[in-house]
């Protein structure tokens, strides 16, 4: 009997592990340029805001100013990818934003370009991207 409940409770770990994992995996995704105004996404979709190349060791950075409404989209979480060599500094990288749909609604997401930890001085390095998203 001991062996009989040792397995079932192995299996129904594997089983949580793998559905949980497998949950993850298979989310659908909605990539967007950051210049984007608008989108519309599905209940449990993805919200990626893609930012192309910044070089984050010169000091390139883009930030949330302002939170989506947490009863529609889940907290931003930054991706990046370096596209140097191994072993080479300096090189630039891919930068993202993905937001889970967590509930129906409408909500914006403001982002700021920063250049050395602050918005640059020259007007015309400054940036901002908005985007109002509506999950239905």
């Amino acid at each position: 009997m001991g062996r009989l409940r040792t397995a079932f409770a192995a299996g129904a770990i594997v089983a949580l592990l793998t559905g949980g994992l497998t949950g993850c995996a298979g989310a659908p995704e909605r990539t967007v340029d950051h210049s984007t105004s608008s989108v519309t996404l599905a209940p449990g979709e993805g919200l990626v805001v893609d930012f192309g190349e910044v070089n984050h060791t010169v000091g390139d950075e883009w930030v949330i100013t302002r939170e989506p409404d947490p009863a529609v989209l889940g907290p931003g979480e930054q991706r990046s990818r370096y596209l140097g060599e191994d072993g080479e500094a300096g090189a630039s990288s891919e930068l993202s934003f993905r937001f889970p749909a967590v509930g129906d609604g409408t909500t914006v997401i403001r982002f700021e370009y920063h250049f050395r930890g602050s918005v640059p001085e020259d007007v015309s390095d400054q940036e901002t991207a908005e985007i109002t998203v509506t999950v239905k």
